[in-house]
Formats: structure tokens, C-alpha cells, sequence
């Protein structure tokens, strides 16, 4: 089982990949990848990426990685400190409250945009299939690709809308959400329950055609995530 559910969620990313191919150059490939690794939260927060090692794992040159960084930085994926090199953002550093109220704006109005009266049907199979990705991620303990498939959900949700801008904004509004404090397994393992169960109540009100208790659904899904969130002293100087 648990290699079937990474299987599954390596081939639905390689599928979407590919209805839109793209060549990029050094430095958006380094954003890319970057980008992925840190809105998923598989970088410890608070390391600094090293240049040198960065550029080597990622075959660039450091102009390029330097580039993607300084990107990154801009979205807030990363920080700068005064002592020199970029840093993954300790929770501390990091606007919940305000982000959490980024995601209910842009999903919430996606929705909207997506089902509007007149608006042409849409194919929900891919959701579906990244709830049954998740399923099997969950039953195999595989939390970060966990992570990743609810990441991915929500993104499809936005990309439903056809509007890139969208689902930009969204990309660098649900950042920092996965590395928070520990829990465990079994607080875990009811928490990835729940988050699998109301993907599919929001998925079967769309089809429905009840939209309004989708965004209802979706709401309370992401009010409910903000409301456990931490709330952390914001560092100063990003107040």
C-alpha cells in the first residue's frame, strides 16, 4: 500500500505536468522546485539554504539559484537576514492569521468564478482522484504526501476557474501551513480523516449543483484549519 499511494500521487503530478508543458530556464527552474519544496513543507524551518549546495543539487549555476531566491522572497517563502543567505521562516516569522484569510478570499471567490450561473460544466474527476490519492497516502502513514495531495486539491480547485492569476496567488498564500507543532499519530491520523471526508462533501455538493453549500463546506474546512493554527508572536520588523 505504500508504495501503490506515492506511485499514484507521483503519476497524477507527472499528468498534470504534462497538460501544459513548459520549458524553463535555470532560474524558474530553481523557483519551481524551491517553491514546491516549501509551500509542502519539506524544508526544516528556520535552515539556511546554502548556495553552493543548492546550486549543485539542482545542476545551476548560484547567479540563477540566487535569482529564484530573491523570488522567493518576495512571495515569502523565504527570508533574508541581516547576516547574510536566505532562510526557511520560523513559525514565528510568519503571518497565520493574515494568510489563512488570503486562502478564504481566493478560494472562496474561485468557487464562485468557477460555478457561476451560465458558466460551462466542469470535469471534477481530478479532485476525485487526488481524494483517493489522499485515502491511500493516509492509511500508508505518509504524511508529507499527504501534505502534497491536499495542497494539490485545493490548487485544482482554484485551476477549475481557468485563471492562472488565481491560482498563483493561491500558491503563495498557502505556504507554511504543514510544518507546525507535532501531534500525535492517532490526533494525526483523525485529523487526515476529516480533512479527506469534507474534500468529498464539498465535491458532492459541486455536483449537485448546490453551490452555495459548497462554499459553505469549504468555508468552514478552511475557518477550521485557521482556528487550530498557533498563534504566534509576529517577529519584528514584519508586523
Amino acid at each position: 500500500m505504500l508504495c501503490t499511494g506515492r506511485a499514484i500521487l507521483e503519476n497524477m503530478i507527472t499528468e498534470k505536468k504534462s497538460e501544459r508543458p513548459v520549458l524553463l530556464n535555470a532560474s524558474e527552474k530553481c523557483y519551481s522546485v524551491l517553491r514546491k519544496m516549501l509551500v509542502c513543507g519539506q524544508l526544516p524551518v528556520g535552515s539556511r539554504l546554502a548556495e553552493v549546495e543548492w546550486s549543485q543539487r539542482l545542476g545551476v549555476q548560484r547567479a540563477a539559484l540566487r535569482e529564484a531566491m530573491v523570488l522567493l522572497t518576495h512571495d515569502g517563502l523565504l527570508i533574508r537576514r541581516a547576516t547574510g543567505g536566505f532562510f526557511v521562516p520560523k513559525p514565528e516569522e510568519v503571518r497565520y492569521d493574515s494568510l489563512w484569510d488570503a486562502r478564504i478570499v481566493l478560494e472562496l471567490g474561485a468557487l464562485e468564478l468557477t460555478f457561476a450561473p451560465g458558466a460551462p460544466p466542469r470535469d471534477l474527476t481530478p479532485l476525485k482522484k487526488i481524494c483517493g490519492t489522499m485515502e491511500d497516502l493516509h492509511l500508508s502513514g505518509l504524511t508529507m504526501g499527504f501534505y502534497e495531495s491536499d495542497f494539490l486539491f485545493h490548487q485544482t480547485l482554484l485551476e477549475l476557474s481557468g485563471n492562472e492569476i488565481l491560482a498563483k496567488m493561491f500558491s503563495h498564500s498557502a505556504q507554511h501551513f504543514y510544518p507546525l507543532a507535532p501531534v500525535t499519530e492517532d490526533v494525526r491520523k483523525e485529523k487526515e480523516a476529516k480533512v479527506i471526508r469534507e474534500h468529498r462533501e464539498i465535491i458532492a455538493s459541486l455536483e449537485a449543483g448546490d453551490v452555495p453549500a459548497a462554499s459553505g463546506l469549504l468555508r468552514e474546512h478552511i475557518a477550521r484549519n485557521k482556528a487550530v493554527t498557533p498563534n504566534l508572536p509576529v517577529a519584528a520588523g514584519r508586523k
